[in-house]
């Protein structure tokens, strides 16, 4: 292959891996993040250059606070997150109190924003946002990348299906079923038990 072929194949594995961060079943782990939550500051920025630090979440699985004033610490949960319509319906959205009961998550870019309600008042509570880890990108062409069973294959194959285009390919009809079986083997074993809502 040519640099410039090697180029084009390496900006489509990209494309390829920023595509996968919005499909929920391609995410095979959810990250545990924390930061100090501001006595009367109710509103917190998501991402790599925001409040809180972690790469923006397409998806957040739960949003709790941790009170440090108990020992041992306790964890507490907020439900699940507010609908836009839920938050839009809350008329003193400057309320006030001890704790959070609610949270809204906006996915806003580049960073997200993440709102209690009511404020909470405390100077001992940790935030703690729980979000599904999508796959990065990869940074460099000579990058030794680790993933979990069955994403080499899910990789390989559906790579040669992006990159097929630009040298004028069509994929074998064999290519196209085992990049589509590799993909439900990788969805299959990223689902994950759900409590029942209603």
């Amino acid at each position: 292959a040519t640099a410039e072929e090697v180029a084009d194949a390496f900006a489509c594995v990209n494309r390829m891996v920023d595509s996968w961060a919005t499909e929920r079943l391609t995410v095979y782990t959810t990250t545990r993040t924390t930061w100090t939550i501001t006595a009367s500051d109710g509103e917190y920025t998501v991402g790599l250059t925001g409040d809180i630090l972690l790469p923006r979440p397409v998806f957040v699985e739960a949003i709790t606070f941790v009170d440090t004033s108990a020992a041992p610490d306790h964890e507490y949960s907020l439900g699940r997150l507010l609908t836009e319509a839920e938050y839009a319906a809350i008329r003193e959205k400057a309320l006030t109190a001890v704790h959070p009961a609610r949270a809204y998550y906006n996915p806003t870019y580049p960073t997200a924003t993440l709102t209690f309600w009511p404020v909470p008042t405390s100077s001992t509570l940790t935030g703690v946002i729980y979000a599904a880890t999508a796959l990065t990108e990869i940074s460099a062409l000579a990058t030794t990348i680790a993933y979990p069973p069955g994403y080499r294959e899910m990789l390989i194959k559906n790579l040669a299906l992006y990159i097929a285009p630009a040298f004028e390919a069509t994929p074998s009809p064999l290519t196209v079923q085992q990049a589509r079986y590799s993909m439900d083997v990788v969805e299959r074993a990223n689902v994950r038990i759900m409590d029942l809502g209603y």
